[in-house]
């Protein structure tokens, strides 16, 4: 049997179905990426999984694939025989059949129900939540929202719309990674630990969402993308959809050895065992930060930086670290969270760069602007680059620190007191 995947979103999917068949000595199985994609053959390999390149994937007796169909929320699979005739179509449950039967060509009267083999994989798992978030890095008390829609500027808008101190964005969506501040997994990796992980889910119709809701968390649609997304996620609530208990993952086996005559067999099958989690996470490195004022207290945002995405009074801050030239000679405050000698470094910012604010961590934070004026400071509790944020606004709009400043970031606010430094 040939297992054809068209798309990084299908490997895993496809794992969970065929692992029962994999286990069966009496069948062959190979698995090809269709129309020989690189990105596929790639994780193919790095899976070891038995391959064939697609030229040479022809002559075997059955072929699985996943079938694609908005008509269908759960997962489907379809089977076709060596003249690329469908012979079985296999849904997730009884109420998916009469869908894939209406929308799918071929399917009336070779539809079975299959089960949900991930599905049983994610409940396995869900207990392990705590495990994914820290190992995805997650702090403790900050959202995680998980995008599971295909459209390609759904990253970006999100990304810069939540604030980075109150929400994490991620990917369910293999090959997002690359992207300042997403949280992301290797193609190849474990994409449902994201999902258990996530507190909120944004994603098309699909198992993606389904899984979701089945977990009880909260579910948003793509439209939201276009509006106040902020708000919607903050004004969505979890839901537990019933979903029907995990079938025996012997199923599609079972009808796999049927649709080539080879007799039943009564050997149970677990499910396929949690694999590796691996995080492709690229840190954020450079921010845009916003800030407001009310009450004297001084609440200060920060987005992860993306190309053309500056706009209004948006301050550019980023890390020493940042690897873009560009970006730390237009920086309006430059951070080191971690300086040997913290004074030394921000004099050193100052004299050397464009920066109007050098900020750095030792045993103090450590400040300095560039009209001259330094400042120290101990910042428990918030992040560095934020309460620079906060410093920066308070010297453009009163131009000198001579008191304590309130700094709130998300549901936090802590008093930070300056001595001249």
């Amino acid at each position: 049997m040939l297992v054809a995947v068209g798309g990084l979103a299908e490997f895993a999917g496809l794992r969970d179905v065929v692992h029962a068949v994999e286990a069966d000595p009496d069948v062959l199985v190979r698995w090809s990426a269709v129309g020989g994609a690189p990105a596929v053959e790639r994780v193919l390999r790095i899976a070891c999984v038995p391959s064939v390149p697609w030229s040479r994937a022809d002559g075997f007796d059955l072929v699985i694939a996943c079938h694609a169909t908005g008509e269908v929320p759960g997962l489907v699979v379809s089977i076709t025989d060596s003249h690329d005739i469908p012979v079985a179509v296999g849904v997730s449950t009884e109420r998916d059949r009469p869908a894939a039967e209406a929308s799918i060509p071929g399917a009336a009267g070779r539809t079975f129900v299959m089960g949900d083999p991930t599905w049983a994989r994610v409940r396995d798992a869900a207990e392990r939540r705590a495990e994914f978030r820290e190992r995805l890095g997650i702090p403790d008390g900050v959202t995680l929202v998980a995008l599971g829609c295909a459209r390609p500027d759904a990253v970006s808008l999100v990304l810069s719309r939540l604030p980075f101190d109150e929400f994490r964005v991620a990917t369910v969506v293999p090959g997002g990674t690359g992207t300042g501040g997403l949280v992301a997994v290797s193609p190849e990796s474990e994409w449902i630990a994201v999902l258990i992980a996530a507190d909120v889910v944004i994603g098309d119709p699909g198992p993606a969402t389904r899984y979701a809701r089945g977990l009880g968390r909260a579910t948003l649609t793509p439209e939201v993308i276009d509006g106040d997304v902020f708000a919607a996620v903050r004004g969505t609530k979890s839901t537990v959809e019933p979903m029907a208990a995990p079938a025996s993952p012997r199923l599609v086996r079972d009808k796999v050895r049927e649709l080539v005559d080879l007799p039943a067999i009564d050997t149970t099958v677990a499910s396929r065992p949690f694999g590796s989690l691996d995080p492709a996470t690229v840190e954020a490195k450079a921010f845009l930060v916003s800030t407001k004022e009310s009450n004297d207290v001084v609440t200060v945002a920060r987005v992860p930086y993306l190309p053309n995405s500056r706009a209004g009074e948006d301050v550019l801050a980023v890390d020493a670290a940042e690897p873009d030239p560009v970006l730390r000679a237009n920086a309006e405050i430059v951070v080191h969270p971690n300086a040997d000698d913290p004074a030394a470094w921000v004099a050193e910012a100052i004299a050397t760069s464009h920066c109007a604010l050098a900020v750095a961590a030792g045993d103090r934070a450590h400040f300095a602007w560039y009209t001259g004026q330094t400042w120290t400071a101990d910042v428990p509790g918030l992040a560095l680059m934020a309460v620079a944020g906060a410093v920066y606004h308070h010297v453009v709009e009163n131009d000198a620190i001579a008191e304590p400043i309130d700094v709130r970031v998300g549901g936090t606010t802590e008093r930070v007191t300056f001595s001249a430094g």
